[in-house]
């Protein structure tokens, strides 16, 4: 009788601690985490417009390729479709950043088309839209509680009214 508590004993400590949440354990990331991360990242890119192609360099990390692929089309920066009006066409995501550390924490970065190759005056610059989403393992879940986007946008010079407009400099 003794033997069989000891034993019911061990196994049930044994599958608890099987169940401890990750930010307890060492922590290394699966593919799962990718999918997640990736998921979400993309929900939040979306509010602003739509995303119909993901841009992703060759020696791209495995899992964030197979991630991304489950939820759009891919292609490669050389694959991207060339116009004399925009370096990046509108609804292609080009990723600069998808990383989970051994810490937990992730990031997700990267530029939303359209991006002009040559700005409409008055912007001297066209950077598209950047989205930068951290993430942070909080027991066995992902959150963000930030994300921080970015547009570029036209700049404006003041001159005094009896005095001719500066020349535009390149």
């Amino acid at each position: 009788m003794r033997l069989t508590v000891a034993v019911l004993t061990a196994c049930l400590l044994t599958a608890c601690s099987a169940t401890t949440p990750r930010s307890v354990q060492k922590f290394v990331a699966t593919e799962s985490d990718f999918a997640d991360i990736a998921a979400m990242s993309l929900k939040f890119v979306e509010r602003t417009a739509p995303v119909s192609t993901i841009v992703l360099p060759a020696n791209a990390d495995p899992r964030v390729r197979a991630a991304l692929k489950r939820l759009r089309p891919l292609t490669s920066p050389d694959k991207v479709p060339s116009s004399d009006v925009y370096q990046l066409p509108a609804g292609y995501f080009v990723l600069q950043t998808f990383e989970i550390d051994a810490d937990g924490i992730a990031s997700f970065e990267g530029q939303l088309g359209p991006v002009r190759k040559v700005p409409e005056p008055p912007a001297t610059d066209d950077c598209g839209i950047r989205f930068s989403i951290p993430f942070a393992l909080e027991g066995n879940d992902w959150a963000s509680h930030t994300l921080k986007k970015s547009v570029c946008w036209p700049k404006r010079e003041w001159w005094p009214v009896d005095e001719a407009a500066p020349t535009p400099s390149r």
